[in-house]
């Protein structure tokens, strides 16, 4: 066991996928706080050398692809060893669209598992991210799609091929998943001042609700929620455990960089901003429209881009595709330098289908598909870094880039920069010399302009 003095205990989070926990990390990172993310609940000796150095701890994991049983075994480690550490605040980090479901990637039974673990009050449900077009507005989450901000269930989301979100209420799909009562905070009592906010906690705390969703329109608003939760941390004499998109990391960073009398910016200002690289391996498995547009742009400049026939990946399994498309990668990368593997084209691909039939044919759950993209991945990606010396990667997806990086030689990242049109730039901690330092974007479908993937290359797509 490895228990840090609550006095330095630093602010830990899950995240449920590895891109969102990064966008988690970032948030925390972007106030001048010291942060680290293990890419599994840590052994001690990995995690020992950074308690009293670091002001926010994170662990990356894939419960958002993980049936019930599966997600309990993988999410409750991380929550016991956050309890261990004396953490007066925990997030587990959820997707700004709230993409969940009662048998995969439950949000209702991760309230459970912080209620039970740190038998603490009611649980903060905070999704909104204004600066990304995410609003709750009396309990209905509404996000931009193109030019438009639409109700959830009018989003791309609710297409989701495993998770679609057809109920925009919160709370009604918060109930698919927990039977424990839940409430809202709505923008008027949010609004109301310091005092009314908090004795509209306290009166959902004694009628024992055990989540409340607050509404966000604005980020002043995610300003109120972290002064309220920090300040409740405080005093509450339990920790304060809450269901968070990256807003809530963002806004709790500034609140507690705030306190730090300077410190924090000065970090800040010291931080480097990562150069051009003349070769990069990008492996994308996500259908997002946004995401496809992207695959578009890399194909238009000229990159070679290979696709990854999912439905032989399944029958035939990793072994039948490694060799041929390591090949195919390694000649890429010899005689172009700009190189993209990829799943899917957006929602529409007709890949989508072909890998469901062959799927379900087959017997092969929805989380086992996206393991063996990701663990595919992970070996291409190894043997390129291997082989010519890359410094820098993309995983695009939030599922599959969470496998892969399970299925990497590394065991924690730290912020590198900030994707001037969106997604962040990681570096990876690692006992192979081969791996550590290598940088890699983690980058949800939904995230970064039509040219991210274009533009990854060059040191001008990152500031500090």
């Amino acid at each position: 066991m490895v228990v840090a003095s609550q006095s330095h205990a630093p602010l830990c989070f899950y995240g449920d996928d590895f891109t969102g926990a990064t966008a988690h990390l970032a948030g925390f990172h972007d106030a001048g706080l010291r942060t680290l993310m293990f890419l599994d609940t840590p052994r001690p000796d990995d995690l020992a050398p950074h308690l009293g150095c670091i002001d926010v701890l994170g662990v990356a994991g894939i419960a958002r692809a993980l049936a019930p049983d599966a997600q309990a075994r993988e999410v409750r480690p991380a929550l016991e060893l956050f309890a261990e550490l004396g953490a007066r605040q925990v997030h587990y980090k959820v997707c700004s669209t709230f993409d969940s479901a009662p048998d995969v990637g439950s949000i209702g039974l991760a309230l459970e598992f912080g209620r039970e673990i740190y038998a603490c009050g009611p649980v903060p449900i905070v999704v909104g991210c204004p600066g990304f077009g995410r609003y709750t507005m009396f309990g209905n989450h509404f996000a931009r799609a193109g030019a438009e901000v639409v109700r959830l269930d009018r989003h791309p989301m609710a297409r989701h091929p495993s998770t679609p979100m057809r109920e925009a209420d919160l709370r009604r799909h918060l109930a698919a998943q927990t039977a424990s009562p839940l409430e809202l905070i709505d923008i008027f009592a949010l609004r109301a001042g310091d005092s009314s906010l908090a004795a509209a906690w306290d009166r959902l705390a004694r009628a024992g609700c055990a989540g409340v969703v607050f509404d966000t329109l604005e980020d002043s608003d995610l300003d109120r929620i972290a002064a309220f939760l920090c300040t409740h941390a405080e005093t509450a004499g339990k920790p304060v455990y809450s269901i968070a998109a990256q807003g809530l990391a963002e806004s709790t960073g500034r609140w507690m960089a705030a306190r730090r009398d300077g410190e924090a910016s000065g970090l800040a200002a010291t931080r480097q901003v990562p150069g051009d690289v003349d070769r990069m391996l990008v492996l994308s498995g996500s259908a997002a429209a946004q995401n496809a547009e992207q695959v578009r742009r890399a194909r238009a400049a000229g990159w070679t881009c290979l696709r990854v026939d999912v439905p032989r990946l399944l029958e035939h399994g990793i072994d039948a595709l490694l060799a041929p498309m390591q090949a195919a990668v390694d000649d890429a990368l010899r005689t172009n330098g700009q190189v993209l593997v990829f799943t899917a084209e957006g929602p529409d691909d007709a890949a989508i289908g072909q890998a469901t039939v062959s799927r379900e044919a087959l017997g092969v759950s929805a989380e086992d598909m996206s393991e063996s993209i990701g663990i595919l991945f992970a070996r291409l990606a190894s043997e390129a870094l291997r082989v010519h010396g890359l410094r820098r990667l993309v995983l695009a997806g939030g599922d599959t880039s969470s496998h892969a990086m399970r299925n990497f030689d590394a065991y924690a990242l730290e912020i590198a920069a900030k994707g001037v049109g969106g997604g962040r730039l990681c570096r990876l901690r690692s006992r192979n010399p081969a791996i550590d330092g290598v940088e890699v974007m983690l980058k949800g479908g939904q995230v970064g302009g039509p040219d991210a993937l274009v533009t990854a290359a060059s040191a001008s797509a990152w500031r500090p």
